[in-house]
């Protein structure tokens, strides 16, 4: 008996998706982090060693990627999304790295 495979539609371009956020579009956001969010995790898990504190940086980069889509132009999904969980994780460790002693 074979299997039969189901016909694949061609992936939507990112800056499709980030139109339909633009238009509150609840789908797009799920599929952009369908894509996006291994690398974001691993991005943030390598800067924080802690995988509730990179977990937490990546929901918060989605979110704010949803609220900013309305208001402004993002171009390119995967580069706001990279640089922002970036700088969260960033500022994520910043308070435990003050409280460190250093020799």
């Amino acid at each position: 008996m074979s299997a039969l495979l189901e016909p694949q539609l061609p992936p939507v371009a990112d800056s499709v998706l980030l139109a339909r956020l633009g238009r509150r579009d609840s789908t797009a956001l799920v599929e952009l982090e369908r894509r996006h969010y291994g690398s974001l995790y691993a991005q943030a898990y390598g800067i924080l060693m802690d995988a509730g504190a990179a977990e937490r940086v990546v929901r918060d980069a989605f979110s704010q990627l949803w609220f900013v889509s309305q208001h402004m132009s993002v171009r390119n999904a995967w580069v706001f999304l990279r640089d922002l969980a970036r700088e969260l994780a960033r500022a994520e460790r910043a308070p435990r790295d003050s409280t460190m002693v250093r020799r």
